[in-house]
């Protein structure tokens, strides 16, 4: 049994990714004046989405306390995918960062992470309010 139950960890995993999605959309706002710079963008929904809903990794059966098996949990398996923003036309410098899309993205994603935040912390201050009235 853990006192942290599956929400927890999907609003760490969350707050992991995030936090990387952040890395990768400064790193295209920072490169937006150099020459043939391909913009990225770090897609995880999908498979954090999979986690959620108990899909998209094998999970083994372990039968005797001696077996080896996977560490961790699936959670902390969720990975995003890191690949190339499709870009419409491409100016002379070859450059394919858009400017206003990345800031529009990075306002969006800190957003959802300080959403995520937030529940994470209510949550703690439930677990705390338990903690205290325990005594």
């Amino acid at each position: 049994m853990t006192i942290f139950d599956r929400t927890m960890q999907l609003l760490h995993r969350t707050l992991d990714l995030r936090e990387a999605r952040q890395r990768v959309i400064a790193s295209n706002i920072a490169n937006e004046e150099t020459p043939g710079y391909r913009a990225t963008e770090l897609n995880f929904q999908d498979s954090l989405q999979a986690a959620q809903r108990g899909k998209g990794f094998v999970s083994l059966a372990v039968t005797q306390g001696r077996h080896l098996g996977p560490r961790g949990d699936s959670m902390q398996q969720v990975t995003g995918k890191l690949g190339a923003v499709p870009a419409g036309d491409i100016p002379l410098d070859a450059n394919t960062v858009n400017i206003e899309l990345e800031m529009a993205k990075m306002s969006d994603n800190a957003m959802q992470y300080n959403s995520a935040a937030s529940i994470m912390a209510i949550r703690f201050r439930h677990l705390m309010g338990a903690i205290r009235e325990g005594r």
